[in-house]
Order: structure tokens, then sequence, then C-alpha cells
């Protein structure tokens, strides 16, 4: 028999006095308790007192919910009312137990339990809010027996690292099933898009950013990942090396992210959908950054053809640096350190090309590394037109990469640590679930507003 309102109210009640009277000889047992040794009594009646609340909910929520003989889902029969079997589960609150009535079909032989729906109790075992908060903490822990553990001390909820990797296989897979789902919407919305006819809001000015990881994959062996970003540039204000004068120089700002373990097409279609649900068609100007590789640029052409491009730039120094080491190697340290640094400096006001020939004159001196300078002579040479970067600071671009890198090591910091092998549908359900947590809790609750209506 369900409880009135009137009946769990006394009940509610009794139980506060009876905590309220715990707290108090409690007290009187322990006069010399610092307030630590208070705070963990208070938090021990809090969470028996939240318990006892959360049981009694339900039971409210059952009695004023009209279900006395709900129509089959199946056969639109009458259904019969089988009692109210209890059910026990965990909570951020820890583990509850609540009666709910269970109705019954003849005809289909099932039964249900209307009031689970309503309330979305539980996933096998686990309340939603213990669901999402295993998804949550896994997009920012490094295993899965760190988030039971952090779970477990943040909350009232104990579950095995077993149990989370379950949730996650499963909320994760939906998860992506709702982005593939957010990319086609967006794509046939594209199809309609046409040009206003009035004035449009300008979204300021966006970036793209990409870039790649490796994890290792069970009977494949490594494979790449590849990440995008999406981001609003901003400008700040800081002092330029060397003259510390105060410049206004781009940054990335409001930062999201995309991932899939594969080859680039379905990459560029992800950082696309990620890009037009944030109104980059509505962009005053765009920019891609990449580190040479010549798949970014194809990527660029394809979904992004009107932006400006850059290699990151300290991928570029980088080759200057591996370029120092075959020219000088050790022993000539100060030669090695005028050369580099005039380098850079040429490259930093946009010469590339002087760069390049550069290092062509250094291939004809040094004969034992002159394939590898002529192909580091070779990358400036091709990738000029991406490296204008004085034009690009004064424009108020960002020149580097670090705001995919970040992302790119906060991946692999998951799934890349010391003897981690991952089947390919274990790494492709967290992957997301990882993505969206790095985009910022708007993004991740968005979506996980949307999976759970599924």
């Amino acid at each position: 028999m369900t409880k009135s309102q009137a009946t769990t109210k006394a009940e509610l009640l009794q139980e506060a006095e009876k905590l309220i009277e715990e707290l108090l000889d409690w007290q009187i047992a322990h006069p010399h308790s610092d307030f630590g040794e208070m705070e963990t009594f208070i938090l021990h009646l809090r969470k028996r007192f939240g318990q006892r609340v959360a049981e009694a909910l339900p039971e409210i929520q059952e009695e004023r919910q009209p279900v006395s003989a709900p129509p089959c889902p199946g056969c639109g029969q009458k259904l019969r009312n089988k009692g109210q079997p209890a059910l026990t589960f965990v909570s951020l609150l820890g583990e509850l137990t609540v009666r709910r009535g269970y109705y019954y079909c003849e005809t289909c032989q099932r039964g249900y339990h209307p009031l689970d729906e309503q309330l979305h109790l539980p996933d096998n075992h686990w309340s939603e809010g213990v669901v999402r908060q295993i998804l949550w903490l896994n997009g920012h822990t490094q295993t899965y027996e760190e988030t039971a553990e952090l779970l477990s001390t943040l909350t009232d909820a104990d579950i095995s690292k077993s149990s989370g990797w379950r949730r996650v296989q499963t909320w994760g897979a939906k998860l992506g099933l709702e982005l593939a789902a957010e990319e086609q919407a967006i794509k046939a919305q594209a199809r309609t898009w046409s040009t206003p006819g009035g004035p449009v809001a300008e979204a300021g000015r966006m970036g793209v950013a990409v870039d790649g990881g490796m994890l290792c994959i069970l009977k494949e062996g490594w494979k790449e990942f590849k990440a995008g970003c999406v981001f609003d540039v901003a400008l700040e204000t800081r002092r330029a090396p060397p003259s510390g004068d105060l410049e206004e120089y781009g940054h990335a700002v409001n930062l999201s992210y995309t991932v899939h373990l594969g080859g680039p097409e379905p990459c560029g279609w992800q950082i696309w959908t990620e890009a037009q649900r944030r109104d980059w068609r509505y962009a005053r100007d765009g920019i891609v950054v990449g580190d040479g590789a010549p798949w970014i640029w194809n990527l660029r052409d394809e979904h992004f053809p009107y932006s400006e491009t850059v290699v990151d730039w300290y991928h570029a120094v980088e080759h200057l640096g591996t370029a120092k080491g075959w020219l000088y190697g050790e022993e000539k340290p100060a030669a090695a350190t005028r050369w580099y640094n005039a380098q850079e400096l040429a490259l930093y006001q946009g010469h590339a090309e002087r760069v390049a020939h550069e290092l062509e004159l250094a291939a004809t001196r040094c004969p034992e590394h002159a394939a590898d300078l002529r192909r580091a002579a070779h990358y400036f040479k091709v990738n000029q037109p991406r490296m204008q970067y004085q034009r690009l600071r004064e424009d108020g671009w960002p020149i580097g990469s670090g705001m995919v890198e970040s992302g790119v090591k906060r991946f692999k910091a998951r799934f890349d640590g010391a003897g981690m092998r991952w089947s390919r549908p274990g790494a492709e359900n967290l992957l997301p679930v990882r993505a969206a947590v790095l985009s910022g809790k708007a993004r991740f609750d968005e979506l996980w507003q949307r999976v759970r209506a599924v």
C-alpha cells in the first residue's frame, strides 16, 4: 500500500528528530572535538537523512501519479496491479530502496513499472546521477580505477572499475550515435542554407586547429586518432620579445573538441560539424592551424576553403632546431646558436623563403646531411604561404597550435598510459566522452540531456 503524503511527512520529521538527538548526544560525548571531527559526523548524519528523503520522494510521487490501471503500451489492454515490489539501486546518496507500482499485461505477458520511466530509475543498478558522474569523471581521470575511487570519495556511491567500464561502454556508444545524428542533421541544414534577406549578427573571428596522437589497439597495433579544436579568437595584451613593448596578440578562447580513431575524412566532417554548430558560417574571418601535414590542408580546402592557414610556429622552429643539429652537432655551440637565432628571426618576420634558401646552401656545405637539409628546405618552401607569421600576428591571429596540442595531451594521458591496450570498441566508446568533457560543462550537459532522452 502506498503511503500517504501525511504519513511520509510524519516519518521524515521523526527521523529528523532522531538525528538531532544523535547529534546533541555526540556533542556531549565529545566536548573537545575539533571542527574536522564535527564535520565528519554531520556528513554521516546528512547521508542517512538524505537517503531516507530520497527513498520517500518516489513513494510520494507514486501516490500522486495516476497509474492505478494504465493501458498496456503494447496492446492497449488494461493492466493488472501486481503490487509494489522493492527496487534497490546505488545513487549519489548511497544505496536506496524504493517501492513502486508493478503492472502486468496477461495478453503480452509483460510487466511494467510506469514510475520507473518517469523518474528514470535506474540504469542497471545505478541511478542516472551516478551514470552521469561516471561519464564526466572518465573525461578527466586516467583510469577507470581512479574514477571509481574519486566517485566513492566525493559521493556516497561505491562502484567497481568494471562497473564504471560497463557504463562508459553503454553510454559512450549512445553519445557517439548522438554525435553522428548531429552531424547528419547539420549536413541536412547546410543543404538549405541561403543568403539571408537581412543583416546577420557576426560570430566574431573563429579558428580550427588539428593534430593527432597514437594509441594501441589490441590485434591492430598503434593507430592514430585525430583531434580537432574549434575556438573563438580574442586579443590579449602582453609584452613582445625582445623589446618588451606591450602588444596585442590573438589567442584561442572557448575551446571545443572532436576526436576520431581513423582516417582524415571522417575527422574532417566531425570538425566541420562542430564548427557549424558554433556558427562558423557567420564568423567574420577564420583560420586553420596545423603542423604542416598535407592531410590537414586538404581538410581545410574541403571544409574551410576561405580561411587563413598557418603552420604551427613551434613545429616550424623544431625543424630549425633539427637542422641546426645536422649542421653543427655539438662541436660549435656558439656558431650553432647564431645560425639558429638568425633563421628564427627571419621566420618570425615571415621570410620562410629566406630560411629555405639558407638550408639549400647549407646542404652544399654539409654533404653527410645534404638530403636531410634539402628536405627541410622543401618543408619551408612548400609551407611558405602558411608561414606569414608577422602579418598574421599583426592581424590578430594566433600562430601556435597549443589549443589542440593540449587537448591531444589529455587524450593521450587517458589512452596512452604505460601498458595500456584497448579494444577498438573500448576506445571508440570512451573517446567521445573525453571530447565532450574537454569541450566544457555546458557542452557535456547538453549532450547528456539529449542522450538520456533517447
